[in-house]
Order: C-alpha cells, then structure tokens, then sequence
C-alpha cells in the first residue's frame, strides 16, 4: 500500500481524483503547511507546489522517495539541503503555455499602455487623451525557449511581432523568427523593444540579468519577468528603473516574496505588477491532474523510468 500525501490549497480535489482511480491509495492532505500532521514519516509520495514547503517540512518526509512538483519549475525542491541521491523529483512541465502567453501579453499591454498612470487618471477622474505605441512591428526578446517560450512566440507573432529566442542549446523553435544563444544575452538585449525573461531559478541562471544587460536596453524598452525573481540583479534593475534608463517594466515575480510593504518597486510609476499570478489560474487543476494521475499509475506499475518530466540531477 502507498502512502501519498497532497499539499495544495486544493489537495481534496486530487485526492478525489487519485482515489477515483487509484483505491487502494491512502492519501493524506493538508491545505497548507499550519496543517500538516506532526508525523510524516510513512509518507512516500509528496505531491506539491514547491513554493508552498519548507526545509523544515521536507527534513520530515524521511519516508519519501518521490515528489511530483505541481510547477513547471522546481527549483525550491533542488535547493534543499536533506535531498536525498535516490529522490525522484518530477515536474509539472507541459501545461503552462497557455498560462504564461496570456501572463505575459498582459505584463506587456499593461506596462506599455501606462495602466498605472491610467488608473490613477481615472481615480483623480483627469480625462487625458495619450498616444500609445503599437506592439505590431517591434521586437520581443523571449530569454527561454520551453513550452512556455514556444507558445508565447507565437502569440506575439501574431501581434506581427520580430519574435527572438533565446536558449542554451541552439536550435529552430516554433514560435522564434529567429534562435540565438543565452550567452549572447547582452547583444540581444540592444534589439529588444520587449525583453522578457521566463526562466527558472536554475544554478546558471541567478542573477542573469544584470547590469550589463540592462545598461544594454534602449531607452524606449520593456523587462517583462515572469520566470524567477532570483534570475535578476534587482540592484541593478532597481537602478534601472529608477533612472528611468528603459520605459519600464512588468513584473510577476521578485527576489523576496510576498513583496515587502516598503519596496521601492510599489512606488514606481513604470512599473506594473502582479503577485507572482502567472501560473495562478482557475483552471490549473485540470491541466495538472492528467501528469499526476499518469505518473501515479507508472509508479505504482514499477516503471518509474517511463514517468513524464522526470528531474535529471
């Protein structure tokens, strides 16, 4: 008999669903972490977002030996300091194109129509007829160039944007007019009307975008970060912004979160932001529940290879 235990605001809804299917399954849930049970020990299996746990709460799961990440990335799972060799990490890799096209679409209009300022306008009830600048014709640097980047291109190509991908391995991507290499950041950088960085918070990518890369961006250029607040240099983002050397920025993620009530960023008229929303949607347990309930069925078969989206480490 596997023990299975589910920590999600909606880990009744998979519970249900892997008992529908699984029976024999004893599975244990918690909405948070002020819930879970005193002794984990005879779990095997974690099923989570790994931004909901804690190096505390993993150093209890000594029974583990998988974790399906209900997230793309999992990187907060990798930083922990008791995982074990033999543990099987596997990701929820696959459903978040749909998610982060629309995230970022939306971090762009928002940020280049003024949405900030516009408020404002209408909370002072000051009628102002302003130009906008059309994202037809401009070119979106897309930093990543996964499911996510692939579906976001394609979005943006059909704004009839100059769409340019870039990757660690070279190679033609659906979505990308054209491919260069992340190495080449900083000279992708400088063509960018749209710079938007969607990457995870792997070991090589901390503090990607920095100073340089900013120092590069044309004045009249967007950051759009929806990946992972601690791939960017937020000192030098932050000075940035303030100096009013790019347009602005729309952000989704940040290097602390929640965001500090004495940020900076709250105040920053070019700024536009979202609460780290990005894969934060209504619809997210039907996408997921397929990866898991398969998942489940090849572990429990004994073909734990065969598993989608499994972690190389």
């Amino acid at each position: 008999m596997t023990n299975v235990f589910v920590l999600d605001v909606h880990a009744d809804e998979y519970k249900a669903e892997l008992l529908k299917k699984f029976p024999d399954l004893k599975v244990g849930t918690a909405n948070n972490l002020a819930e879970l049970p005193a002794d984990m020990s005879k779990y095997e299996v974690l099923i989570a977002f790994g931004t909901s746990i804690s190096n505390e709460f993993l150093d209890r799961l000594t029974g583990m030996t998988w974790i399906q990440s209900l997230a793309t990335g999992v990187d907060h799972f990798l930083r922990w300091p008791g995982l074990k060799p033999n543990m099987m990490i596997t990701s929820g890799r696959g459903i978040h194109g749909a998610p982060m096209r629309e995230t970022v679409a939306y971090l762009m209009l928002n940020a280049s129509r003024d949405v900030v300022g516009e408020v404002a306008r209408k909370q002072q009830h000051v009628w102002e007829r302003r130009l906008w600048s059309l994202l037809t014709g401009k070119t979106a640097v897309v930093v990543g160039s996964g499911v996510a980047g692939s579906a976001i291109g394609k979005l943006l190509q059909a704004f009839e944007m100059h769409v340019i991908g870039l990757t660690r391995t070279p190679r033609a991507v659906p979505g990308f007019d054209e491919v260069m290499s992340t190495d080449d950041l900083v000279e992708a950088a400088k063509r960018a009307d749209y710079l938007i960085n969607i990457l995870p918070a792997s070991k090589n990518n901390l503090d990607l975008f920095g100073k340089a890369v900013f120092d590069a961006m044309k004045p009249t250029a967007y950051f759009i970060n929806a990946g992972r607040g601690e791939t960017v240099d937020e000192a030098a983002m932050l000075d940035t912004l303030k100096h009013k050397r790019i347009a602005g920025a729309g952000l989704d993620v940040y290097r602390t979160e929640p965001l500090p009530n004495d940020h900076p960023l709250w105040d920053m008229p070019n700024v536009f932001m979202t609460p780290h929303i990005g894969g934060y949607f209504v619809e997210y347990e039907s996408y997921a529940l397929p990866i898991v309930l398969e998942n489940m069925q090849l572990f429990l078969a004994g073909r734990q290879k065969e598993m989608r989206n499994i972690i190389a480490r």
